[in-house]
């Protein structure tokens, strides 16, 4: 009995050497294990198969059946070589340029180290972060790179390490914006940033002095007309507004439609040249050229019109003009300026657009005086911010877009973004148990607009995750051999928006 637990002893020695050695040794070289994956074994899986690779097991064969022995100290091997227990893996992320987000790894054992590791996109090899040896940190974008992989070396005490799955921070490119309409768009005389310019969003203002919504009048391009022309611009959001100067004009009101049109070609030329007519192209080409952006149309503030005195043949503003309101006054055609509304607000329904209703929720209304510029401020373009509406009382100057234009427009613009269809992962990749030479087919779905895929794998005896070179579809048929068998393989899932989600990891088994 003496003799048979010396030799278990002895066995379990010269097993806890050999395994600690493989341990510190995978300690000590584990960077650059992972940036031998990087560049060589992504490479291995850009056709269907994967090449085996040797995963560092011994041969056993002369090793006696330890099971047998009664009193092996077995638990003093296993803690020997025990590694620390990742709980929590850290995840894909998005970033703004100059933003900050938080990656963090949660793990079981004693007296824990971390060190994190990085790659910028273009690069080959990863290199160990300095300074990020906490299980969190703050990564802020520095504007330098699209894509950063990052994973965590996790060492206890004893000196065992475990290596976490790679993840990946993607850039989130910025919102962009294309408006259209007429000078309440362009900024007047103020500015050529209108409503727009303020929102911090890449933008492209098309707004142009005096547009109409109808073809009615010829003196200036109608607001359909420079979103038909546009051509290179790929908006996130369009916005217009428009409508006024049909009033002004006395463009006829038209009929409000009941249903939408698809194509604005069918359109007769009797029903564009009314208001309601140019407003259905308008939104029929926002539908079929920006299919996935989100659109809106801005309702202008209730207005008056200030009309000066005329003093040895010139017009001059001063304290005794007259002033009509357009919210209560017919035009030739026969309509006001609430009435204009409500028909602008009926046909949004219709088409499904987004109504940013400055004229009813907004404060701005000219027939009130404390808006009204004093006839001190004399008609130049050198604008200041001690009015809210330009001296023709019409325009907003800064003041008026900053405290009730801007406001609403982003808050509507903010809320329409949450509530939009979110990426979410709403089928996840399952566990696979294969046949030898049989076909596999790996599937996630997600929801949200212009998604892109990204496979990531893992072999049996492998540190860390690698990037599957092609496998970039949201379904992927492969015929594996045999060195697939215990693979792991995950999916990123990005959208139009720069956000990103990583599915759940699964596992393939070969029989």
């Amino acid at each position: 009995m003496i003799i048979k637990r010396i030799s278990a002893l002895l066995v379990a020695a010269v097993l806890t050497v050999s395994l600690v050695g493989i341990t510190a040794c995978g300690r000590i070289d584990y960077s650059d294990i992972h940036r031998a994956q990087s560049s060589s074994e992504s490479s291995d899986v850009s056709s269907e198969r994967i090449d085996t690779e040797s995963t560092g097991s011994d041969d056993s064969s002369d090793i006696p059946d330890m099971a047998s022995s009664e009193d092996m100290v077995s638990s003093d091997v296993s803690s020997a070589v025990a590694l620390p227990e990742i709980t929590t893996q850290p995840k894909s992320l998005s970033v703004t340029k100059g933003g900050s987000v938080k990656i963090s790894v949660k793990a079981k054992g004693k007296g824990l180290k971390y060190q994190w590791y990085f790659k910028k996109s273009g690069q080959s090899e990863y290199s160990a972060w300095k300074g990020y040896t906490k299980s969190s940190a703050t990564v802020t974008h520095d504007g330098k790179w699209e894509e950063l992989l990052y994973y965590c070396m996790i060492t206890d005490s004893t000196g065992n390490s475990a290596v976490s799955d790679t993840a990946i921070i993607t850039l989130q490119r910025q919102m962009r914006v294309l408006a259209v309409g007429d000078s309440i768009c362009r900024g007047g005389r103020n500015s050529h940033k209108g409503f727009v310019g303020d929102l911090g969003l890449t933008y492209l203002n098309l707004g142009q002095n005096g547009a109409t919504l109808s073809t009615k009048e010829t003196k200036v391009t109608n607001i359909p007309k420079q979103l038909a022309d546009e051509k290179d611009f790929q908006p996130d959001i369009v916005i217009a507004d428009g409508g006024v100067n049909d009033y002004i004009y006395n463009v006829p009101l038209g009929t409000v439609p009941t249903r939408p049109v698809s194509d604005s070609n069918k359109l007769s030329d009797k029903t564009l040249a009314t208001a309601m007519g140019g407003l259905q192209r308008l939104f029929a080409l926002m539908s079929s050229k920006y299919p996935n952006a989100q659109r809106y149309f801005v309702i202008t503030h209730k207005t008056t019109q200030r009309i000066p005195t005329k003093v040895n043949g010139k017009y001059v503003y001063t304290d005794q003009d007259k002033y009509v309101d357009w919210t209560v006054t017919k035009n030739k055609a026969g309509y006001t300026q609430q009435e204009l509304h409500d028909a602008i607000v009926a046909c949004c329904k219709v088409y499904d657009v987004e109504v940013i209703d400055v004229y009813t929720k907004s404060a701005l209304n000219t027939a009130d005086p404390k808006y009204r510029s004093q006839t001190s401020y004399s008609d130049d373009p050198s604008a200041t911010d001690s009015e809210y509406v330009d001296i023709d009382g019409v325009h907003p100057l800064d003041r008026g877009y900053r405290e009730f234009y801007i406001p609403l427009i982003r808050k509507q613009v903010k809320a329409s973004q949450n509530a939009a269809v979110q990426l979410e992962i709403v089928r996840q990749p399952v566990n696979q148990s294969i046949t030898l030479g049989d076909s596999v087919t790996l599937s996630v779905k997600a929801s949200g607009s212009n998604l892109k895929y990204q496979w990531f794998y893992k072999k049996a005896g492998q540190t860390a995750f690698s990037e599957w070179k092609g496998r970039t579809h949201d379904s992927e048929t492969v015929t594996p051999n045999d060195s697939w068998d215990g693979i792991q393989l995950y999916c990123v899932v990005v959208d139009g928006n720069g956000k990103s989600l990583q599915s759940d990891t699964v596992t393939v088994k070969v029989k």
